[in-house]
């Protein structure tokens, strides 16, 4: 049985009552899921005042592909950093898989051989969790769309990660690979394993963050992964006597550079080939730049700079510190970067007399 009106028809469908109107040129259906035919009459005069709003773009959620979803989400609003990890992620192996699969056809088992393809490649579990997080944060915001892309999130299966980094460079190490680094990564190294900022957060230091008198560099909030500001201090030694250099071949040679971190004033992005050379000449060929930040804090907990201070100085974040601490002052960052400075002084010194040592 049918009804029609000249706005949209009304049908049953096994005894449900069922409605389909036109937007567009295309059709959309919904259901009733009432055996009822004046709620059908009713959803059909919402359906129509939907449309008549703009809130009815026409076909159904089912003519969705993962690939317009995966569109949508390197289109959101999301850090350009994050935006551009996301989309080499997506358009190397996401989409290749998924792109052109109806929205409404992911399935567990879909993921899973995805998963298994994966790690056939020689990938970890933690990296096809962070793939499979971009879809899963892809579907969610097309639920909330108006109107809705998808009705339903599926379930995202996501394996317990075991292989948590634990990297950390020992003192005669870091003398090691400061010597082995090209002059042009000397000083971002130095201040990440220093202060523990992320590579990200050092990319993006412009000299007029950087203060020599006061012997601090701030950190803007739109620079920062937890979107706050924060404040780390200039170390006397390697890192004081790098930045200044830098600084001097900055005004010698292109002065209008605005980047700490540059080759040839043009801002460091990937150096990973560098790093890695490096890295195996000076005989830590696994160590990554990220490591430096579990180095820094356990170089800070030695010096005996307290956990609140290290956490602001880093940039870590707790639930429990957060709700016990709200701010480090200036006093707080002076006693930090003597405790500091004096931690360095010693494991310079320990290391040259290793070094002197073994020469002999």
């Amino acid at each position: 049985m049918r009804k029609r009106d000249g706005s949209g028809t009304i049908y049953l469908r096994g005894g449900i009552w069922w409605v389909k109107i036109q937007v567009k040129g295309r059709s959309v259906y919904e259901s009733s899921k009432s055996t009822k035919l004046a709620d059908a009459t009713k959803l059909r005069d919402k359906l129509i005042a939907k449309r008549h709003r703009g809130e009815l773009s026409g076909g159904a959620p089912d003519t969705v592909t993962i690939g317009e979803l995966l569109d949508d989400v390197l289109k959101s609003d999301i850090a350009d950093s994050t935006r551009y990890v996301w989309r080499a992620v997506v358009e190397k192996n996401v989409r290749p898989y998924f792109g052109t699969l109806k929205a409404v056809r992911l399935t567990t088992d879909k993921m899973d051989a995805y998963r298994e393809k994966r790690k056939a490649e020689g990938r970890t579990d933690a990296t096809v969790n962070r793939e499979l997080s971009i879809m899963r944060t892809a579907y969610n915001n097309a639920r909330k769309r108006t109107p809705p892309k998808v009705n339903v999130v599926p379930y995202f299966p996501m394996i317990e990660e075991t292989t948590v980094r634990q990297g950390y460079l020992a003192d005669e190490e870091y003398a090691r690979l400061l010597d082995e680094l090209p002059q042009y990564l000397k000083a971002i190294f130095v201040c990440g394993y220093i202060t523990g900022m992320r590579k990200s957060e050092l990319a993006k230091i412009q000299w007029p963050q950087v203060e020599f008198d006061a012997g601090l560099i701030t950190l803007e909030k739109y620079a920062t992964k937890g979107k706050k500001p924060r404040t780390v201090p200039i170390l006397d030694g390697d890192m004081s006597t790098l930045l200044q250099a830098t600084w001097e071949e900055r005004q010698a040679n292109w002065p209008q550079s605005p980047w700490v971190f540059s080759l040839e004033g043009v801002p460091l992005k990937d150096f990973r080939t560098s790093w890695k050379n490096a890295c195996a000449r000076a005989g830590v060929p696994e160590f990554q730049f990220h490591d430096m930040r579990r180095t820094a804090v356990r170089n800070m907990r030695r010096a005996g700079v307290p956990q609140v201070i290290r956490m602001a100085i880093s940039g870590h974040k707790t639930d429990s510190m957060e709700r016990r601490y709200s701010i480090v002052d200036s006093e707080d960052l002076s006693i930090a970067k003597d405790l500091m400075e004096h931690r360095m002084k010693s494991a310079t010194a320990t290391a040259a007399k290793k070094a002197k040592g073994r020469n002999k």
